[in-house]
């Protein structure tokens, strides 16, 4: 071997020895019979070895040839399904996923969302989980898929944060309170999820009214969404939450969306958190699709 070998050559070896004339090649390859003639006369330099004689007609391997293109073209076909991306197919998928949303949405969209899920792929496993101070440890351990929450500025680098949308914050009280007044509302007394989900820890809505001066009187925290409703029907109290068409729909609630001096200038954005490394795979990417779906 005369110089280094230019793999990026031997390709022409391949269709060569397939079509013995230069032109159809060509045209293949998408160049001229000219740089094709130019190709093969490098790897004749870089191998040693004729590799194509021109008989009568066409090209003959030489003996050279015929024996380096078993072993050439399993290694085209190895870089090829090295480099060509197989197209996802979810109906196939036949691997478990785990989703982790806050309890609320689990409440409200999570048995559309499991039943989509199990339409989508027929062959996996599916778990729907409530997010907890443990999620992200546990994206990261690869034992979630995604997950749901508020954009995190604080969030570790290693997890991407796909933003699904926005949702203006509002007061849910029992259906029996809805002739009540905006002022009357934010005097109840207040039961507030645990700060965690999509309440988080910073208690997002809470702090938008202590910005405008109003703060309102908090009694208790639950850390069950079926409790805090129950609650919400059987005392004279509200509670906060983002305003979800999911929730307003709902007979049973009474949910008034806070004016807008009351909001946060800027909304928290909601987003599915993704481990970094898997935030451009095809299982992650329609997760991701399927819950903006449910949600927005």
């Amino acid at each position: 071997m005369k110089s280094q070998l230019d793999l990026n050559l031997l390709k022409v070896l391949s269709l060569l020895h397939k079509h013995r004339q230069l032109k159809p090649v060509a045209k293949e390859l998408g160049k001229t019979e000219s740089a094709v003639s130019k190709h093969l006369a490098k790897l004749r330099e870089q191998l040693d070895d004729q590799l194509f004689v021109r008989g009568a007609h066409e090209y003959e391997p030489t003996e050279f040839t015929l024996q380096l293109l078993p072993e050439v073209e399993k290694g085209l076909t190895l870089i090829k399904g090295a480099i060509e991306k197989e197209e996802f197919d979810p109906a196939s998928y036949d691997k478990p996923i785990t989703v982790a949303i806050p309890s609320l949405a689990q409440y409200l969209i999570g048995k559309a969302l499991m039943l989509d899920l199990f339409d989508t792929f027929p062959n996996a496993s599916i778990h729907l989980t409530t997010w907890s101070d443990t999620s992200v440890d546990d994206l990261l351990d690869d034992k979630i898929d995604i997950g749901l929450q508020y954009f995190n500025p604080e969030m570790t680098k290693t997890v991407y944060q796909k933003h699904l949308g926005r949702y203006k914050a509002g007061i849910v009280t029992s259906k029996k309170y809805c002739s009540k007044t905006l002022e009357e509302k934010l005097a109840m007394p207040y039961v507030l999820m645990e700060m965690k989900g999509w309440q988080e820890k910073k208690a997002v809505i809470k702090i938008a009214l202590a910005e405008c001066g109003i703060e309102i009187e908090k009694v208790a925290t639950v850390d069950n969404i079926t409790c805090l409703f129950q609650l919400l029907e059987a005392k004279e109290c509200a509670t906060l939450f983002p305003a979800m068409e999911h929730l307003i729909n709902q007979d049973e609630y009474c949910v008034e969306v806070l004016p807008q001096h009351l909001q946060l200038e800027h909304p928290p954005s909601v987003v599915a958190n993704i481990k970094v490394v898997n935030q451009t795979n095809p299982l992650h990417k329609l997760l991701a699709d399927k819950l903006k779906l449910h949600l927005f």
